[in-house]
């Protein structure tokens, strides 16, 4: 596409449209499930543990739709597909009220749900390859959608957590609707073509960006499984504020998403991925000892930088570095690799620490891991950076 075309473009509304959907769905969920389940009898303890038990499954099934979205004649389909099936078992939920099916249909949606969300980011980096356009401006669809449906959903249905299943699967249909409509993109890799999984290992400064990741995941987990029943149960929010603490959280992404290519560009991968780690340490700090809600909603506006600058970092670098053929498997084990030592072994860590020694102490801790993170990642990113800089100058005396 020429410079001229580029700048004509028109902006593409319907991807835009699909991430304002998906994410208006997943903010429901991230929102408002552990509440429903804490309302039906479940203890932090338990939830940890079917979040870990959840994860263990996901891990097992994840990398295989990272491999088949690789292979597919159109990856589009694929996560339309993903998302009609975890609209299916939203709907489940109203079958039984017992603690043994809803742990079941967690496990069932989060199984199928999961794997969408980074083909979806995925198919959208391939979709834009050629455009003037960034991942980071589409990606702002789903700010918009996770701040507007958590305000509103929260003040609509009160306590009556039930009702965000219908919700949920009635956007899902119809995110899976835009993607049967989309632009195709098939795979890049061919069925029987033979790819070395060892080129991901090989970058050595992508994998200490695994770490990095896999560090910032663990930190963050608990606030995400937890916090919510904490803010409510403790701190006394009502079902509104809590979805206007998930708002202010979303709104600060805005900003970020939208001038996230400009600011890599400024300051680079490496450091976008301090900062964030940064104030997401310190949102941690100050969180714990705070207890008025607008506090609590000030506090939280930090997410923006750091969620943002640690998604954006990651998901950007991968597509940049990593083979076509691979990219939707290096995604999948990207998200792979941070839920497995969150989920798994410490948020039903975490859920366990919170019932005995509270919230706060929990907080501090996570603060104080990712700021080790954050050490540990600048030494080593800075001793990978000199040795491939001494590697390219010998390589050019050499040659």
């Amino acid at each position: 596409m020429s410079e001229s075309e580029q700048s004509w473009e028109m902006f593409p509304v319907r991807m835009f449209m699909i991430y304002v959907l998906f994410y208006a769905g997943q903010a429901m969920y991230n929102t408002f499930l552990n509440l429903f389940l804490y309302n039906h009898g479940m203890q932090m303890d338990q939830i940890g543990f079917l979040s870990s038990f959840s994860t263990l499954v996901l891990v097992l099934i994840q990398p295989l739709w990272g491999v088949l979205s690789d292979k597919s004649k159109s990856k589009n389909r694929i996560i339309a597909m993903l998302l009609i099936v975890s609209a299916i078992a939203l709907l489940s939920f109203y079958a039984m009220q017992a603690a043994l099916w809803l742990s079941f249909c967690v496990v069932f949606f989060n199984v199928f749900f999961n794997p969408a969300v980074t083909l979806q980011d995925n198919y959208t980096l391939e979709l834009l390859e050629h455009s003037r356009w960034d991942f980071g401006q589409l990606r702002l669809g789903g700010t918009v959608g996770y701040a507007v449906c958590s305000l509103l959903v929260g003040f609509i249905i009160g306590t009556n957590y039930g009702q965000i299943f219908w919700m949920m699967a009635l956007l899902f249909l119809s995110t899976a609707v835009l993607y049967f409509t989309s632009p195709n993109i098939a795979g890049h890799r061919q069925k029987h073509q033979k790819v070395k999984y060892s080129v991901i290992l090989k970058n050595k400064m992508l994998v200490s960006m695994f770490l990095f990741n896999i560090v910032y995941y663990i930190g963050t987990a608990f606030y995400y499984q937890f916090y919510s029943i904490y803010f409510q149960e403790e701190l006394g929010a009502s079902s509104g504020m809590v979805g206007m603490l998930s708002m202010f959280s979303a709104l600060a992404e805005i900003p970020f998403f939208w001038f996230a290519a400009k600011l890599q560009k400024r300051f680079g991968t490496r450091n976008l991925l301090l900062f964030a780690g940064i104030a997401t340490a310190f949102r941690w700090f100050t969180l714990a000892f705070a207890t008025a809600h607008w506090m609590v909603l000030a506090i939280n506006m930090l997410n923006g930088c750091g969620f943002v600058g640690f998604s954006y970092s990651l998901i950007k670098f991968i597509n940049d570095n990593v083979p076509k053929e691979m990219r939707a498997t290096t995604q999948s084990l990207n998200g792979i690799l941070g839920i497995l030592f969150s989920r798994i072994i410490f948020t039903p860590i975490g859920g366990v620490l919170a019932d005995r020694f509270g919230v706060q102490p929990v907080l501090i801790a996570n603060g104080v891991l990712i700021t080790l993170g954050v050490v540990l990642f600048a030494v080593s990113y800075a001793r990978l950076q000199k040795q491939h800089e001494s590697a390219e100058q010998k390589s050019m005396i050499s040659a």
